[in-house]
């Protein structure tokens, strides 16, 4: 809490709520809703449209999973998605393509990390940008969960727990649980648009084009831009500031639209933010949580703890899947992919170098593997956003998850040890094309097991967390 970047992720989520209570009053959402609805017919279609958009708004996980839940929510619930669904949509293309793409607010920090620690090892004489770009192949669990989405949706399959949520969301139009708790409370007649306000798709429209754009122009400024090209500015972002500059914005905007376009009154304005900051005293109090529970983990040393006990199982060949499943142990237990890399990368880089591995295999498995226990952890900040935004249980979210994210975890494991003993170096016309067979095998590994579990989906599955339902 006492974190400048937490302090600033409060304000953020502080603001977002006022933001949500002035687009619910202002009845853009669902003016633009309507007009998306009329284009959509299907639930295929709506989860794909909400599945494409989460990827395209790389640049930072936090807008990504704010924009996307904001703008698809209301449509997802159009045609009985279920929040669980749409949580785990949000949670699924946003962190795993943010955390590979070249342009975006996580590139920064991971060629920081590689650069610290390469450069402390006189042997080696690589660019870090180049071992980034390196690693992105290795990325086997971020490019496996983003693939699950799409064959999910594409097939119409479900297992789990989340088999359970879309059966009663299709069969009983019911898109949360009976007894959830969801972490924003979405009920518009909390906030009802005056009678005399007519109003315009562009109502919401406008904002969210601000916040994009403040937060882009934000994160190319914060890194030194326009004496930096943007690609190097983005290395040095200051992501929470660039967010923040961001829904500030947006707020400015809809104040505007509200009282100078819709001529609502002051009293109604300040109601509607009120209601916001409702809205999000709950995920607040689990964000808070969360981070004192990871740093309290972190004061207890369990990173550096796993790491000691993992050092006297590694061999060359063995090297990425346990620093894969290592970096995913430490990531569950303080909630954090990024505090996970600081910790990997010190011992993990001078080991690879030592037994003579691949620096972009360890790379990718430090970096991938941080995501996958992130992806996990009920205490993660992503994972408590993507219920946030999408306006699930923060408990049934995690429930739903997990065997997915289990399913695309077991499945990279093989991957890095099949890479480990060498299958990594395979060579077709002088190029190296071992990555990409790897991630071939192992999408068609992922799409039979999918097909497997979701066959045998009425059998069931226990939750890991409980449930809301218990």
């Amino acid at each position: 809490m006492t974190e400048p970047f937490n302090s600033k992720l409060l304000l953020f989520t502080f603001l977002s709520g006022a933001m949500l209570g002035m687009i619910f009053l202002s009845g853009g959402m669902n003016a633009l809703a309507q007009r998306i609805i009329a284009r959509i017919k299907t639930r295929k279609q709506a989860e794909i449209g909400t599945g494409i958009l989460g990827m395209l708004i790389f640049v930072d996980s936090y807008a990504s999973t704010m924009i996307t839940g904001s703008v698809m929510r209301p449509i997802t619930d159009k045609f009985d998605i279920s929040r669980e669904k749409l949580a785990y949509l949000l949670d699924s293309t946003t962190s795993p393509v943010v955390s590979v793409a070249v342009v975006s607010t996580w590139v920064g920090f991971e060629v920081g990390l590689i650069r610290d620690h390469l450069s402390s090892i006189s042997s080696v004489d690589k660019s870090a940008f180049v071992v980034f770009l390196q690693s992105i192949p290795f990325r086997f669990y971020s490019l496996l969960a983003v693939t699950l989405v799409f064959i999910l949706i594409v097939m119409e399959w479900d297992f789990g727990p989340m088999k359970q949520a879309e059966d009663r969301a299709r069969n009983e139009g019911k898109v949360l649980g009976d007894d959830a708790d969801p972490l924003i409370e979405t009920r518009e007649e909390d906030i009802e648009t005056p009678d005399h306000v007519d109003a315009r798709w562009w109502y919401f429209a406008a904002p969210i084009v601000a916040l994009v754009a403040v937060t882009g122009f934000g994160l190319l400024y914060s890194g030194g831009w326009p004496s930096k090209v943007p690609v190097e500015a983005l290395k040095g972002a200051a992501t929470a500031d660039a967010i923040l500059w961001g829904v500030f914005s947006a707020c400015a905007i809809l104040l505007a639209i509200l009282v100078g376009h819709a001529r609502v009154e002051l009293e109604a304005v300040s109601d509607s933010i009120f209601e916001g900051f409702k809205m999000v005293i709950f995920p607040i109090a689990v964000l808070s949580l969360a981070w004192t529970i990871g740093s309290v983990s972190e004061a207890l040393g369990v990173g550096e703890y796993v790491v000691s006990i993992s050092q006297g199982i590694i061999t060359a060949p063995m090297l990425p899947a346990v620093v894969f499943i290592t970096a995913a142990i430490i990531s569950f237990a303080i909630g954090t992919s990024w505090g996970t890399m600081s910790i990997m990368f010190p011992v993990t880089m001078p080991l690879a170098v030592q037994l003579g591995a691949p620096l972009a295999g360890a790379t990718g498995a430090i970096l991938t593997g941080s995501l996958f226990g992130d992806h996990c952890s009920p205490i993660s900040d992503t994972t408590v956003m993507s219920s946030m935004f999408a306006g699930a249980d923060h408990v049934d979210h995690v429930n739903t998850q997990i065997p997915y994210a289990l399913l695309c975890g077991t499945v990279a494991t093989g991957l890095f040890l099949a890479s480990g003993y060498g299958v990594s170096s395979l060579t077709l016309f002088g190029y190296t094309v071992g990555p990409f067979v790897l991630l071939a095998v192992g999408v068609v590994t992922l799409f039979v097991a999918a097909y497997i579990l979701s066959e045998h989906a009425d059998v069931g599955a226990p939750a890991v967390f409980g449930s809301s339902s218990d």
